[in-house]
């Protein structure tokens, strides 16, 4: 298991003071990334995570920055396009900050993201005993045209989505009924959503 404060989720606050209040909106805002113990940062044309890239008919290619700096060593830095590997830089001597900046071709409807991590073998040596490791939020890459649907994803998210109801009604600290009812239908209407959208894939 992992200790409370062990995963965090950042926000970038910009100028405003910390607080509840403006933490939340920072966060609704997208450029976040979860860590447990890297700062990671992401830029692409300009945007950060959270922003979006508006592509031409025939895609684009977008120049991508991504920084890690960490108080353990980092091995390897990524950017993913779509899940998948578009950018990278390796330190196999490890480092405490990592760069890349690297045009990346994107075709279509996308998004992209940067991750980063110690080599799995590094775990606990440093008194932490979890992978060291961070991953941003993404920036969406989008253009005119039909919208792309993955069932896999769908599938899996309607997987989450029923986790949490049954999360919600067996194990969750229960609130006032008016409350109760109110977050059920979040995840109610999300289900509803998925089911739909994949019905007409």
């Amino acid at each position: 298991g992992m200790v409370a404060g062990g995963l965090r989720t950042y926000a970038y606050l910009g100028q405003e003071p910390f607080s509840i209040g403006n933490w939340t909106r920072a966060a609704r805002s997208g450029n976040t990334f979860s860590s447990t113990g890297a700062l990671l940062f992401l830029r692409a044309d300009g945007r950060v995570p959270g922003q979006e890239i508006s592509l031409g008919a025939g895609g684009a290619t977008i120049e991508v920055e991504a920084e890690a700096q960490s108080w353990a060593p980092l091995h390897h830095l990524e950017v993913v396009v779509n899940g998948r590997v578009a950018a990278r830089a390796d330190e196999p001597a490890g480092a405490r900050t990592l760069r890349l900046r690297e045009k990346v071709r994107i075709d279509g409807p996308s998004w992209l993201a940067a991750r980063c991590s110690a080599a799995p073998n590094t775990r606990g040596r440093t008194g932490w005993p979890y992978l060291v490791a961070a991953h941003t939020s993404p920036i969406y890459c989008v253009a005119r045209g039909p919208t792309q649907f993955s069932p896999e994803a769908a599938a899996y998210f309607l997987t989450l989505i029923e986790g949490g109801l049954v999360w919600l009604d067996t194990l969750a600290t229960r609130p006032d009924p008016e409350r109760l009812a109110r977050i059920r239908q979040v995840f109610l209407d999300a289900r509803a959503s998925l089911q739909k959208r994949s019905r007409k894939a």
